[in-house]
């Protein structure tokens, strides 16, 4: 059977709109954990609490008491530890719109390649609400519900296991020299030297994109792409959420790269919406869609469909759906 993607498209009628359609899935009274990524300090295109302001007000409306969650991050910046994310949190002002937390509380999730460390909070929630910005990513190449999973909904250890289990092995032997490793790695971590390429391991970020693009395959990943390790994390949360778990994909400000960082880059579409299913799967490829898949080809040199089909695999969700404009 196919999944019904509701597309609340006037923006000006969030919240009643959200209020009508979180009554076909919420009880009243019950708290509610809403997962969402609040944006690197400089980020100007990532959620800010008015965007998200009528979708907790018709939480509120319907008597749910809602908490915002996330987890640290494991690169550089004010977000990866506790403290300093709480102090974000607090410095975008999220904090008068809902009491939130940051947790380093997991549970250990076996997948074929990953010990995940998965946010305990989450497994332990009566309700869910995922809420998730649509927009490039320098490594998935997308980003949406299952990257908000994937990486959003582990501890940092995890989030490391990922880039560092997908970077690449060189085999000398079979490369041409023709650059287009060198060309297309977003850490500029490959050089051509003598018709060969030279890796730097210490300056890749683990994206898998020299790999997926290499037309010898000299370029293979340690164990597996980030694509599949990215879907394995994301499905170790995902199986794992309440039953009463459901997913908002905002398809606006639509930038080349995450908003894990300062400066996420051009515009690439323009906004289209917010979809609302209790798919993760298939709201990400109905935001493809809406998209175009070639958009995020082009700009970030991976198809952002893989993640998709690699979840897909992981998880009892599938791709098909229909799409209800509300």
């Amino acid at each position: 059977m196919s999944t019904i993607i509701k597309n609340l498209r006037d923006k000006t009628k969030l919240e009643v709109t959200s209020l009508n359609v979180f009554k076909e899935f919420y009880g009243e009274n019950e708290d509610i954990l809403v997962k969402i990524h609040f944006g690197e300090p400089g980020n100007k295109t990532a959620f800010f609490p008015n965007d998200i302001e009528p979708i907790i007000n018709a939480l509120k409306s319907l008597g749910l008491k809602p908490t915002f969650i996330d987890t640290p991050v494991a690169y550089d910046s004010p977000r990866n530890t506790v403290a300093g994310y709480e102090k974000v949190v607090r410095d975008r002002g999220y904090d008068k719109l809902a009491p939130f937390i940051i947790s380093d509380n997991f549970i250990e999730v076996k997948t074929k390649d990953l010990n995940a460390k998965v946010c305990k909070e989450l497994t332990e929630a009566k309700n869910v609400l995922t809420i998730s910005h649509v927009k490039g990513h320098e490594c998935a190449g997308f980003g949406g519900a299952i990257k908000n999973f994937g990486m959003g909904g582990m501890l940092p250890d995890s989030k490391r296991s990922i880039h560092d289990l997908c970077k690449p092995v060189f085999t000398e032997s079979t490369c041409t020299g023709c650059s287009t490793c060198a060309r297309l790695c977003p850490a500029h971590a490959i050089e051509i030297v003598n018709m060969k390429a030279q890796v730097d391991l210490s300056k890749c970020w683990g994206c898998s994109i020299c790999q997926i693009n290499c037309p010898t395959h000299s370029l293979n990943p340690k164990v597996a792409t980030f694509d599949d390790l990215l879907a394995q994390g994301a499905a170790a949360c995902i199986n794992n959420l309440p039953k009463n778990s459901y997913y908002l994909n905002f398809i606006q400000n639509i930038t080349k790269c995450c908003d894990c960082e300062s400066d996420s880059g051009e515009i690439l579409a323009p906004d289209r919406g917010v979809l609302f299913s209790d798919n993760p799967i298939a709201i990400d490829q109905a935001s493809i869609d809406i998209i175009g898949k070639e958009i995020f080809e082009n700009s970030n040199h991976k198809d952002p469909t893989l993640q998709i089909k690699y979840a897909e695999s992981y998880t009892k969700f599938t791709t098909d759906y229909q799409l209800e404009n509300l």
